[in-house]
């Protein structure tokens, strides 16, 4: 249990320190898988998914105001808007992250 932690712990000191060696090297990720990536994030930060989500958030809404006394539901429910949120504010975050550090 104690090996485990301190692997777990280990992980993002290990991270931080190689950070910098796959900064300097450009030539690292091969041109055709870089423009690949830039077209799934389109797609993922594309009008059409911000508009599914939320109508998935609008209906989370509705659900939570119909089942106030089903605890289950309740949780689930809670669950998938924190979900939402986490995807919708990710690119938020990741954008913010890489202005910072250049």
């Amino acid at each position: 249990m104690k090996s485990l932690f301190k692997k777990i712990m280990f992980l993002p000191f290990l991270f931080a320190a190689s950070v910098d060696l796959f900064a300097q090297n450009s030539n690292l990720v091969p041109q055709g898988l870089t423009t690949l990536g830039t077209n799934i994030l389109g797609v993922f930060t594309g009008p059409l998914v911000k508009t599914i989500l939320m109508c998935f958030l609008a209906g989370c809404g509705v659900a939570y105001a119909f089942n106030k006394d089903n605890e289950k539901m309740k949780r689930n429910i809670i669950a998938i808007g924190i979900g939402i949120a986490i995807i919708t504010g990710a690119t938020f975050i990741v954008d913010a992250v890489f202005t910072a550090s250049s």
